[in-house]
């Protein structure tokens, strides 16, 4: 029997609002050499961990090196105990009173025997936090926690970060499963076999009662935490091929002992597909504090970027937030991040643009009746005014990574007049929009080579258009309008990217 030695280490991992002494024992390279391990999809970003806490609150922040934005999130919970007492996983930020982050962890497998307990979560994309932050105050480092709702005598976490997954949840999850065991000598630790695809994330953690030496799976890259209670790892590979694996661990035990070990794959992120249209709708002559449509008769297809444009009479920027809805009773949200990009008035009037990436929640293209997707500004005022919105397939998921160059301009005229919003940068393949308004009711072509689609009401006209670019460079899309009397127009722009 081949036996092996391993050296622990203690480490301090401090964020300013988390101060965690954990045991840990690495197995391979370190964070910096990661990247190189991984296939053309995936690299390890950052990980982190801790063992040897208690109570009802089992917390880690990604101290020193926040993830990226769009990451994979994975996170393993070892705790003494046979139930799973873990009410829901959250994220946070390491700030005074720790303001929730609202990513969703999904429970992807919980095992437990001998009075031990160990459960995996997953998060896809993840959102709403300094990307790859590294700084002296350590004050916005995303930690990662679960909520228990009884506590735990001895506990521990173990957190990594992936790029290259796929961005929904549904298309990322591969196969998944768990197993346990004992024994009293040298034993293998094996979840059991699971079928991958070319190119998956395979992940794999185990847990022991026993504080004796384990080796991780042959090809894998581990990182091994434990206390004085027991001992547990994490390790990953990137899949070549298709077809199955099973990840053994071997623990050296010296008395009977128990062993937990999972496994589950992740799915890279699909190849970038060229930006469409989806789907577009509109309306003007409404009133009143919202300004509502839904993307009747078809919604969208889950994943795209939609860009709503509102139009109103006003002077100032009103809307408060901008949010989705089904068409069922009561409205119920859907949860999408519709973030502002231009804001622009002039002469008694207002436009504003806002974008929200990889939308989700919804039914998946669901055509007539009920649960169409829905998108309104709430005002902080009553207005009269219109939207228009499209739903574009393609787009880079992440808001960080689609939103390119932007800019908006305004202007008058009384006769044939061209309404720029400026020049911007625009690579390749991006999605250029543009949106115009104006307060008289006159022709309007849109910009050369664009997709239009314009509104009018009895107070003014508006139009939004689109175009693919085939290759980099500037542009600067004029809107001509045909006026006959003094008039004002607005206009804007926007890059989006694949």
């Amino acid at each position: 029997m081949r036996s092996r030695r391993t050296t622990a280490r203690r480490v301090l991992l401090v964020t300013s609002a988390l101060a965690v002494i954990g045991c840990t024992e690495t197995v391979g390279p370190r964070r910096g050499a990661l990247g190189g391990l991984s296939g053309p999809s995936f690299a390890l970003d950052q990980w982190n961990g801790t063992f040897g806490q208690s109570g009802r609150l089992l917390i880690k922040g990604f101290n020193p090196t926040n993830p990226h934005v769009g990451d994979a999130i994975i996170a393993t919970f070892y705790w003494v105990g046979s139930t799973n007492i873990i009410d829901s996983v959250t994220d946070v930020l390491t700030q005074p009173g720790f303001p929730r982050v609202g990513n969703k962890y999904t429970l992807v497998e919980y095992v437990t025997a001998g009075g031990i307990s160990m459960a995996t979560y997953v998060a896809t994309n993840v959102q709403g936090f300094p990307d790859g932050y590294n700084a002296p105050a350590q004050d916005s480092i995303l930690a990662v926690r679960a909520n228990l709702r009884d506590s735990v005598v001895a506990s521990g976490i173990s957190i990594s970060s992936f790029t290259g997954v796929a961005s929904v949840a549904v298309q990322a999850s591969g196969a998944h499963r768990s197993a346990s065991g004992t024994g009293s000598t040298q034993t293998i630790a094996d979840p059991g076999a699971i079928s991958v695809n070319a190119d998956a994330h395979v992940y794999t953690a185990t847990l022991s009662n026993a504080l004796v030496g384990v080796d991780p799976p042959t090809g894998y890259t581990s990182f091994v935490q434990s206390d004085n209670r027991f001992k547990g790892g994490s390790a990953f590979a990137v899949q070549a091929n298709s077809g199955t694996v099973d990840p053994q661990w071997s623990w050296f035990f010296n008395s009977p002992s128990t062993w937990l070990a999972t496994v589950l794959a992740l799915n890279p992120a699909p190849p970038p597909q060229p930006i469409a249209l989806d789907q577009l709708n509109g309306t003007f002559g409404e009133s009143g504090r919202v300004l509502i449509q839904g993307f009747n008769p078809t919604n969208p297809h889950v994943g795209d970027a939609i860009v709503a444009t509102f139009y109103w009479v006003g002077s100032r920027n009103i809307i408060d937030s901008v949010t989705d809805h089904l068409n069922l009773v009561g409205y119920p949200r859907v949860g999408n991040t519709y973030r502002l990009v231009e804001y622009s008035t002039a002469g008694g009037i207002s436009m504003a643009t806002y974008v929200a990436t990889n939308v989700q929640n919804f039914p998946d293209a669901r055509t007539g009746g009920d649960s169409i997707l829905v998108v309104r500004a709430n005002l902080s005022d009553s207005v009269t005014g219109g939207l228009a919105m499209a739903a574009y397939t393609g787009v880079a998921p992440t808001f960080l990574h689609a939103l390119g160059a932007h800019r908006s301009a305004s202007g008058s005229g009384s006769s044939t007049t061209v309404a720029q919003p400026g020049a911007i940068a625009i690579n390749s393949g991006a999605l250029a929009y543009t949106a115009t308004l104006s307060n008289a009711r006159v022709g309007l072509d849109a910009p050369t080579g664009f997709t239009s689609f314009i509104q009018t009401d009895a107070i003014f006209k508006g139009g939004s258009a689109f175009a693919v670019q085939a290759n980099s460079g500037t542009i600067n899309p004029g809107w001509t309008w045909f006026f006959s009397t003094q008039s004002t127009w607005l206009a804007n722009v926007l890059a989006l990217a694949s």
